[in-house]
């Protein structure tokens, strides 16, 4: 069977994740990338699904050896072809052994699988890791989403509307999120369902999978609290 991220990213949405540069500051993510996990010259990172290549061609334009993955081989081909090392992988299945300082997931990929799946993810990223290793985790935490809730929203990038209706099923912690792009008049729809942590849920998973110390940012690296548009759980191996 078709997962729903296999669908969604060979959807319109290529178009408008190849733009994202566009739409917000990536040089200001990256030098929060480096303070929130300390990545220090020398250091090699692993971009867990790397997409466009965005965050890891600019760690490696700062002297980083970095790697990335992902399961979307349009993506890759535009990582590549900014220089970027990459690899066409599932996240809960790496194949790396203690080759990383640093391993990174951007962009709210976490939460895609069922709580198992997710367990796989971070205990593929743990083996990665040397020991003293970090795995940053950008996501939307259940304490922000709450908070700022709503069921209707839309943008606009390379030409396509943008358009998102969204429901929380209590029941599976989970945002059930239908897509429209719309695009020259053409009208395209897909679905994504991704699985939303509290931090004490997250850092339990994150326990399970061999990480041992933990911290809870937003993206502005402040202590996370309630309301937080962002969660970046920084744990360590």
């Amino acid at each position: 069977m078709t997962e729903w991220w296999e669908e969604m990213f060979d959807s319109p949405w290529q178009a408008v994740q190849l733009g994202w540069e566009t739409l917000e500051d990536a040089e200001q993510q990256v030098e929060e990338v480096i303070r929130a996990t300390g990545l220090e010259p020398g250091m090699r990172v692993l971009d867990i699904a790397c997409g466009t290549g965005r965050i890891a061609k600019r760690l490696m334009a700062r002297g980083f050896d970095v790697v990335g993955v992902d399961i979307t081989e349009r993506f890759l081909e535009e990582a590549r072809s900014a220089g970027v090392t990459v690899e066409r992988r599932d996240m809960r299945d790496l194949r790396f052994a203690e080759e990383f300082d640093v391993a990174i997931n951007m962009w709210g990929s976490f939460g895609y699988f069922d709580d198992d799946g997710d367990l796989s993810a971070a205990s593929s990223a743990c083996r990665s890791l040397r020991p003293g290793g970090r795995y940053l985790i950008d996501t939307v935490g259940a304490e922000g989403l709450f908070a700022n809730f709503t069921e209707r929203d839309w943008f606009r990038a390379e030409e396509t509307d943008v358009l998102q209706q969204r429901s929380y099923v209590a029941g599976t912690a989970r945002v059930e999120t239908e897509w429209t792009f719309i695009r020259g008049g053409e009208r395209h729809v897909e679905t994504s369902s991704i699985r939303v942590y509290t931090v004490h849920e997250l850092t339990d998973l994150l326990t399970e999978a061999g990480f041992t110390s933990f911290g809870a940012l937003d993206d502005e690296l402040e202590p996370y609290a309630l309301g937080a548009r962002r969660l970046w759980m920084v744990a360590t191996k």
